[in-house]
Protein backbone atom coordinates (compact mmCIF):
# COMPACT_ATOMS: atom_id res chain seq x y z
CA UNK A 1 0.00 0.00 0.00
CA UNK A 2 2.78 2.52 1.10
CA UNK A 3 5.08 1.74 -2.31
CA UNK A 4 2.56 1.50 -4.70
CA UNK A 5 1.33 5.08 -3.76
CA UNK A 6 4.35 6.22 -5.43
CA UNK A 7 3.89 4.22 -8.72
CA UNK A 8 0.83 5.24 -11.40
CA UNK A 9 -1.42 2.44 -10.68
CA UNK A 10 -2.54 2.01 -7.06
CA UNK A 11 -4.61 -0.46 -6.02
CA UNK A 12 -5.23 -3.47 -3.24
CA UNK A 13 -5.68 -6.66 -4.96
CA UNK A 14 -6.56 -9.67 -3.60
CA UNK A 15 -8.37 -12.90 -5.26
CA UNK A 16 -11.07 -14.91 -3.82
CA UNK A 17 -10.42 -17.78 -0.96
CA UNK A 18 -7.24 -15.69 0.17
CA UNK A 19 -6.59 -13.79 3.74
CA UNK A 20 -8.32 -10.61 3.74
CA UNK A 21 -5.62 -8.18 3.43
CA UNK A 22 -7.95 -4.35 3.60
CA UNK A 23 -5.22 -1.79 5.02
CA UNK A 24 -8.07 -1.20 8.14
CA UNK A 25 -7.51 -4.35 9.61
CA UNK A 26 -4.47 -3.41 11.19
CA UNK A 27 -3.87 0.11 12.60
CA UNK A 28 0.29 0.25 11.92
CA UNK A 29 -0.82 -0.41 7.66
CA UNK A 30 -3.85 1.95 7.75
CA UNK A 31 -1.97 4.82 9.14
CA UNK A 32 1.13 4.29 6.83
CA UNK A 33 -1.83 4.23 4.21
CA UNK A 34 -3.34 7.35 4.66
CA UNK A 35 0.35 9.01 4.92
CA UNK A 36 1.21 7.35 1.44
CA UNK A 37 -2.17 8.43 -0.04
CA UNK A 38 -2.04 11.79 1.12
CA UNK A 39 1.41 12.63 -0.41
CA UNK A 40 -0.14 10.89 -3.36
CA UNK A 41 -2.78 12.84 -3.54
CA UNK A 42 -0.61 16.29 -2.82
CA UNK A 43 1.68 15.15 -5.88
CA UNK A 44 -1.55 14.78 -8.40
CA UNK A 45 -1.23 18.14 -10.57
CA UNK A 46 2.66 16.64 -10.77
CA UNK A 47 1.82 13.56 -11.74
CA UNK A 48 -0.75 15.15 -14.19
CA UNK A 49 1.79 16.81 -15.57
CA UNK A 50 4.37 14.23 -16.05
CA UNK A 51 1.24 11.61 -18.10
CA UNK A 52 0.55 14.65 -20.52
CA UNK A 53 4.60 15.38 -21.32
CA UNK A 54 4.98 11.56 -21.86
CA UNK A 55 2.05 11.92 -23.96
CA UNK A 56 3.49 14.71 -25.61
CA UNK A 57 7.49 14.03 -25.42
CA UNK A 58 7.40 10.79 -25.13
CA UNK A 59 9.37 10.85 -21.43
CA UNK A 60 8.17 8.53 -18.52
CA UNK A 61 6.64 9.23 -15.33
CA UNK A 62 8.42 6.81 -13.62
CA UNK A 63 12.14 6.71 -14.20
CA UNK A 64 15.16 4.84 -12.85
CA UNK A 65 17.78 6.76 -11.52
CA UNK A 66 20.26 6.65 -14.58
CA UNK A 67 17.75 8.23 -16.67
CA UNK A 68 18.48 11.36 -15.06
CA UNK A 69 21.80 10.71 -14.36
CA UNK A 70 23.05 8.54 -17.42
CA UNK A 71 27.24 10.29 -16.33
CA UNK A 72 26.94 8.17 -13.10
CA UNK A 73 27.71 3.89 -13.85
CA UNK A 74 26.77 3.80 -10.19
CA UNK A 75 23.22 4.08 -11.18
CA UNK A 76 22.48 1.62 -13.69
CA UNK A 77 22.25 -1.57 -11.79
CA UNK A 78 19.88 0.12 -8.81
CA UNK A 79 16.38 -1.25 -8.76
CA UNK A 80 15.35 -0.65 -5.14
CA UNK A 81 14.96 2.91 -6.21
CA UNK A 82 12.95 5.34 -8.78
CA UNK A 83 12.01 8.88 -9.51
CA UNK A 84 9.13 9.99 -10.34
CA UNK A 85 9.44 12.41 -12.88
CA UNK A 86 13.40 14.49 -12.35
CA UNK A 87 12.12 15.73 -9.22
CA UNK A 88 10.80 13.44 -6.46
CA UNK A 89 13.22 10.68 -5.41
CA UNK A 90 11.16 7.16 -3.67
CA UNK A 91 13.53 5.25 -1.68
CA UNK A 92 11.21 2.34 -0.22
CA UNK A 93 12.21 -0.62 2.16
CA UNK A 94 11.78 -3.91 0.81
CA UNK A 95 13.60 -6.08 3.62
CA UNK A 96 11.10 -7.15 6.34
CA UNK A 97 12.50 -6.58 9.97
CA UNK A 98 14.64 -3.09 9.20
CA UNK A 99 14.93 0.04 10.98
CA UNK A 100 16.67 1.71 8.14
CA UNK A 101 17.91 1.48 4.11
CA UNK A 102 20.22 2.32 2.24
CA UNK A 103 20.20 4.28 -0.95
CA UNK A 104 22.02 6.17 -3.68
CA UNK A 105 21.29 10.20 -3.72
CA UNK A 106 22.34 11.12 -7.36
CA UNK A 107 24.59 13.64 -8.57
CA UNK A 108 28.04 13.01 -6.70
CA UNK A 109 27.58 15.80 -4.12
CA UNK A 110 26.38 18.26 -6.63
CA UNK A 111 22.67 18.30 -6.34
CA UNK A 112 20.49 19.03 -3.14
CA UNK A 113 18.19 16.82 -1.57
CA UNK A 114 15.46 17.62 0.84
CA UNK A 115 13.20 15.74 2.56
CA UNK A 116 10.18 15.62 1.80
CA UNK A 117 8.52 15.59 5.37
CA UNK A 118 11.33 17.98 7.04
CA UNK A 119 12.70 19.75 4.36
CA UNK A 120 15.99 19.12 5.78
CA UNK A 121 18.78 18.47 3.75
CA UNK A 122 20.37 15.30 3.19
CA UNK A 123 24.37 14.76 3.70
CA UNK A 124 25.40 11.88 1.54
CA UNK A 125 28.47 10.56 0.46
CA UNK A 126 29.13 11.34 -3.44
CA UNK A 127 28.59 8.37 -5.59
CA UNK A 128 28.02 5.84 -2.85
CA UNK A 129 24.88 4.70 -1.01
CA UNK A 130 23.98 6.83 2.59
CA UNK A 131 21.96 4.87 4.95
CA UNK A 132 18.73 7.13 6.29
CA UNK A 133 16.11 5.69 9.04
CA UNK A 134 13.21 3.86 7.89
CA UNK A 135 10.96 3.18 10.66
CA UNK A 136 7.81 1.08 10.49
CA UNK A 137 5.43 3.30 8.59
CA UNK A 138 7.72 5.39 6.57
CA UNK A 139 9.13 5.65 3.51
CA UNK A 140 11.86 7.71 2.45
CA UNK A 141 10.79 10.24 0.07
CA UNK A 142 13.20 13.20 -1.23
CA UNK A 143 12.62 16.38 -3.23
CA UNK A 144 15.45 17.56 -5.96
CA UNK A 145 17.04 20.56 -6.01
CA UNK A 146 16.14 23.54 -8.58
CA UNK A 147 12.19 21.87 -8.55
CA UNK A 148 9.21 23.96 -8.15
CA UNK A 149 6.33 21.50 -7.65
CA UNK A 150 2.74 22.35 -8.08
CA UNK A 151 0.48 20.37 -5.33
CA UNK A 152 -2.85 20.01 -3.76
CA UNK A 153 -3.07 21.72 -0.20
CA UNK A 154 -5.51 19.55 0.98
CA UNK A 155 -6.03 15.99 0.34
CA UNK A 156 -9.61 14.51 0.90
CA UNK A 157 -11.24 11.37 0.75
CA UNK A 158 -11.45 11.24 -3.53
CA UNK A 159 -9.18 12.40 -6.28
CA UNK A 160 -12.28 14.44 -7.46
CA UNK A 161 -12.35 15.85 -3.91
CA UNK A 162 -9.00 17.18 -4.00
CA UNK A 163 -8.75 18.75 -7.42
CA UNK A 164 -11.56 21.50 -6.36
CA UNK A 165 -9.54 22.41 -3.36
CA UNK A 166 -6.93 25.08 -3.83
CA UNK A 167 -3.13 24.74 -4.88
CA UNK A 168 0.13 25.20 -3.02
CA UNK A 169 3.83 25.98 -4.55
CA UNK A 170 6.92 23.80 -3.26
CA UNK A 171 10.37 25.16 -4.49
CA UNK A 172 13.33 23.41 -3.88
CA UNK A 173 16.24 26.27 -5.03
CA UNK A 174 20.00 24.80 -6.11
CA UNK A 175 23.04 25.98 -4.95
CA UNK A 176 23.02 29.23 -7.11
CA UNK A 177 19.41 29.57 -6.12
CA UNK A 178 17.77 28.85 -8.99
CA UNK A 179 14.77 26.58 -9.70
CA UNK A 180 12.09 25.79 -12.33
CA UNK A 181 9.23 24.09 -12.93
CA UNK A 182 6.07 23.80 -14.78
CA UNK A 183 2.30 22.11 -14.77
CA UNK A 184 -0.23 21.32 -17.27
CA UNK A 185 -3.70 22.14 -15.98
CA UNK A 186 -7.02 21.23 -17.85
CA UNK A 187 -10.52 19.94 -16.76
CA UNK A 188 -9.70 16.23 -16.19
CA UNK A 189 -12.44 15.08 -18.46
CA UNK A 190 -12.16 16.24 -21.64
CA UNK A 191 -10.17 13.95 -24.69
CA UNK A 192 -7.67 15.85 -25.81
CA UNK A 193 -6.47 18.17 -27.35
CA UNK A 194 -9.07 20.58 -25.46
CA UNK A 195 -8.58 24.21 -23.62
CA UNK A 196 -5.93 23.66 -21.41
CA UNK A 197 -3.43 26.09 -19.15
CA UNK A 198 0.73 25.44 -18.85
CA UNK A 199 2.46 27.08 -16.16
CA UNK A 200 5.86 28.37 -15.81
CA UNK A 201 7.71 28.47 -12.45
CA UNK A 202 10.75 30.40 -12.60
CA UNK A 203 12.67 31.64 -9.30
CA UNK A 204 16.37 32.98 -9.63
CA UNK A 205 17.58 35.82 -7.38
CA UNK A 206 15.27 36.09 -4.41
CA UNK A 207 12.56 36.26 -7.29
CA UNK A 208 9.61 34.06 -8.05
CA UNK A 209 7.72 34.36 -11.57
CA UNK A 210 4.44 32.32 -12.43
CA UNK A 211 3.38 32.64 -15.87
CA UNK A 212 1.22 30.91 -18.23
CA UNK A 213 -0.28 30.19 -21.95
CA UNK A 214 -3.71 28.63 -22.77
CA UNK A 215 -7.28 29.09 -22.59
CA UNK A 216 -8.00 26.56 -19.67
CA UNK A 217 -9.43 28.93 -16.76
CA UNK A 218 -8.16 27.32 -13.69
CA UNK A 219 -10.74 27.88 -10.72
CA UNK A 220 -8.87 26.99 -8.07
CA UNK A 221 -6.28 29.37 -6.26
CA UNK A 222 -2.56 29.31 -5.21
CA UNK A 223 -3.11 29.31 -1.40
CA UNK A 224 0.71 28.79 -0.20
CA UNK A 225 3.79 28.90 -1.45
CA UNK A 226 7.15 27.40 0.24
CA UNK A 227 10.77 28.19 -0.87
CA UNK A 228 13.24 25.82 0.84
CA UNK A 229 17.05 27.15 0.48
CA UNK A 230 16.59 30.44 1.60
CA UNK A 231 19.30 30.55 3.72
CA UNK A 232 18.78 34.01 5.59
CA UNK A 233 15.73 35.59 6.86
CA UNK A 234 14.16 38.08 4.78
CA UNK A 235 13.89 41.65 5.59
CA UNK A 236 10.69 41.90 3.15
CA UNK A 237 8.57 40.20 1.29
CA UNK A 238 6.30 41.60 -1.46
CA UNK A 239 3.55 39.55 -3.76
CA UNK A 240 3.07 40.40 -6.74
CA UNK A 241 4.56 43.76 -5.99
CA UNK A 242 3.07 44.64 -2.60
CA UNK A 243 4.44 44.31 1.08
CA UNK A 244 3.20 41.21 2.61
CA UNK A 245 3.41 40.27 6.64
CA UNK A 246 1.78 36.78 5.68
CA UNK A 247 5.40 34.65 5.71
CA UNK A 248 7.21 32.79 8.25
CA UNK A 249 10.69 31.84 8.14
CA UNK A 250 12.10 29.07 9.63
CA UNK A 251 16.06 28.83 10.18
CA UNK A 252 16.38 25.33 10.52
CA UNK A 253 15.23 24.46 7.06
CA UNK A 254 16.08 27.67 5.60
CA UNK A 255 12.52 27.49 4.61
CA UNK A 256 10.70 30.51 3.68
CA UNK A 257 6.79 29.72 3.83
CA UNK A 258 3.78 32.25 2.85
CA UNK A 259 0.15 31.50 3.23
CA UNK A 260 -3.09 32.94 2.28
CA UNK A 261 -1.56 33.94 -0.85
CA UNK A 262 -4.99 33.59 -2.80
CA UNK A 263 -3.34 34.10 -6.25
CA UNK A 264 -5.31 33.50 -9.33
CA UNK A 265 -3.39 31.13 -11.62
CA UNK A 266 -5.08 32.71 -14.73
CA UNK A 267 -3.00 35.78 -13.61
CA UNK A 268 0.91 36.19 -13.73
CA UNK A 269 1.97 36.07 -9.76
CA UNK A 270 5.63 37.21 -8.57
CA UNK A 271 7.42 37.35 -5.28
CA UNK A 272 10.21 38.92 -4.06
CA UNK A 273 12.36 38.30 -0.89
CA UNK A 274 15.01 40.53 0.37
Amino acid sequence: MQLSAFTPFYRNHNIKGAIPQEPYRWDSVANASRTAISIRYSLLPYWYTLFANSSMYGTPPVRALFFEFPNEPELFDVDAQFLIGADILVTPVLEPNVSTVSGFFPGRGQVIWRDWYTHSVVHSVPGEPTSVSAPLGHINVHIRDGSALLLHVEPRYTIAETRQGPYSLLISLNAEGVAYGSAYIDDGISYPPGPHRILTFSIRNSSMSISSTGSFKIPQKLQEITVLGVNARPKAVDLNGRATAQWLYAPQQDKLLMSGVDADLNDPVSLEWN
